[in-house]
């Protein structure tokens, strides 16, 4: 059985912004120039706060295509492919109330916030099964496969404010940078927000059970179950600031990623 789906999803974001050159809660610097101009006194400067101001100003866009293919349990097995291709793209992060942190005065630049969400992931596939050992009395093994491509994020510089909005956040050039050090990688950086990619994911998973009949309608199972059976290290995005020692170095698995566990069950039904 093969099932197609396709969507797309079009909707605004919410931004948070202010009047002045940055977000509502952070002071911001303005040079004033006193009677006489610059030459009769030094500069004054003043700190300023606007009032927050939220509006879906920010556009998102969200496609996909997902295929599955199942094959019913016969012949002493069953399995699922399923896969998935999507593109989150937008003004915004996509994540809850984003700042515009390219807003310079009340220009918000978000032409030039454009990029992929903070959850766009391209690919997602899932290859999943479970057999039953032929002449065994009730020996099954079962496994599910999962790959994910990774997540975008922002190669910067927070050593300086090259547009001057008193935000650090400005995205370095298109080009290749290197971390240095141990677990430290190297990525192809198209430039502007989200524009890099962390490391992908895979995992895969065993489960290897025998049913014993008790007679009438008890049976007892027993079951060990190992995930993450090729012990991959699966890592969250690195920091994509030039500024921190951590530069593009692997320093935490991700959300999930354990490394190669084991357990074992017992399962009575009657």
């Amino acid at each position: 059985m093969l099932e197609i789906l396709i969507f797309s999803l079009s909707s605004p974001f919410f931004l948070a912004n202010t009047g002045n050159s940055r977000v509502v809660g952070v002071p911001c610097a303005l040079e004033i120039l006193p009677p006489g101009g610059q030459d009769a006194a030094k500069l004054a400067y003043v700190q300023r706060l606007g009032p927050e101001r939220t509006a879906a100003i920010g556009n998102g866009r969200n496609d996909a295509l997902m295929l599955q293919v199942d094959k019913r349990f016969s012949n002493h097995f069953s399995a699922r492919v399923s896969y998935t291709l999507a593109d989150s793209r937008g003004n915004t992060t996509g994540d809850g109330t984003p700042q515009a942190n390219l807003q310079f005065l009340d220009d918000l630049n978000l032409d030039d916030y454009e990029g992929p969400t903070n959850f766009d992931r391209r690919h997602n596939l899932v290859i999943s099964g479970t057999s039953l050992i032929p002449k065994t009395g009730g020996l099954t093994v079962a496994w599910i496969a999962r790959y994910l491509s990774g997540l975008a994020f922002t190669i910067q510089d927070t050593n300086t404010d090259a547009d001057r909005n008193a935000i650090l956040f400005d995205p370095l050039p298109a080009g290749s940078y290197s971390g240095t050090g141990t677990n430290a990688i190297t990525v192809d950086n198209e430039g502007g927000r989200n524009g890099a990619r962390g490391p992908d994911f895979f995992e895969l998973d065993l489960r290897l059970g025998y049913r014993f009949r008790l007679g009438g309608s008890r049976s007892l199972d027993v079951f060990g179950e190992v995930f993450n059976v090729t012990n991959r290290a699966n890592f969250d995005s690195p920091t994509g600031d030039r500024r921190s020692t951590n530069f593009l170095v692997l320093t935490a698995l991700r959300p999930g990623g354990i490394p190669m566990t084991g357990q074992l069950g017992l399962r009575f039904a009657f």
